[in-house]
């Protein structure tokens, strides 16, 4: 049986609510886990909902209020806990990441999980991922490069993921990511505030 799951999508925009000053950059949505499966299964349903989260200066959720509930509290409940999983980019002040509150509209799709076993080399300088990326598209390691140049934590293995849902990426990461064959690299593609290069790869890792 096809196994369908929901998928939170965020809409365009929100509003931030840090006062007295707005953040010259809002968070933006880098990674967002699928949402639970709705227990009924209503198919072709689209369900919006409206949240109130509370980013950290880290972009990791530090709180979230669901404004509009839904009337199922079971899965509400366990909304707001997958939720609190998401990360942005922080907003930021000047030079300065700032934590601060969004308003946000969050409309819920009916989808299949899209499991693949990905490889990522993330870096916040444009140049330096455009060169890497013609390294890797001349035969260069990618183990070895994410090892020097990443900047996120999967670095210390090789920039490695394993198994992940291409829908907790933003869309035009996870279009790239359907269209790979195994052992294929996405182009840089921003990613909040860094520029990303995905690999994808096989079943385990080698």
């Amino acid at each position: 049986m096809k196994n369908i799951l929901l998928i939170a999508l965020l809409c365009c925009g929100c509003t931030t609510l840090q006062i007295p000053e707005a953040p010259d950059d809002l968070p933006e949505l880098i990674y967002q886990a699928p949402l639970p499966p709705w227990p009924a299964s209503p198919y072709f349903q689209v369900v919006t909902l409206e949240l109130m989260i509370r980013v950290t200066s880290e972009g990791s959720v530090h709180k979230a209020l669901l404004l509009t509930p839904t009337g199922n509290a079971e899965w509400d409940s366990l909304t707001l806990k997958t939720i609190q999983q998401w990360r942005f980019s922080p907003a930021r002040m000047g030079n300065q990441s700032v934590p601060c509150w969004i308003q946000q509209k969050v409309r819920v799709h009916f989808e299949s999980a899209e499991p693949m076993v990905i490889s990522e080399l993330v870096c916040s300088d444009r140049s330096l991922i455009d060169s890497l990326h013609a390294l890797l598209m001349g035969g260069a390691s990618f183990d070895s490069l994410a090892r020097q140049y990443s900047v996120t934590a999967s670095h210390d293995k090789g920039g490695f993921l394993g198994e992940v849902d291409a829908r907790a990426f933003p869309t035009h990461i996870r279009q790239q990511l359907t269209n790979l064959h195994i052992g294929d690299i996405t182009s840089p593609l921003a990613l909040g505030r860094n520029v990303a290069i995905f690999k994808r790869m096989g079943r385990t890792r080698k």
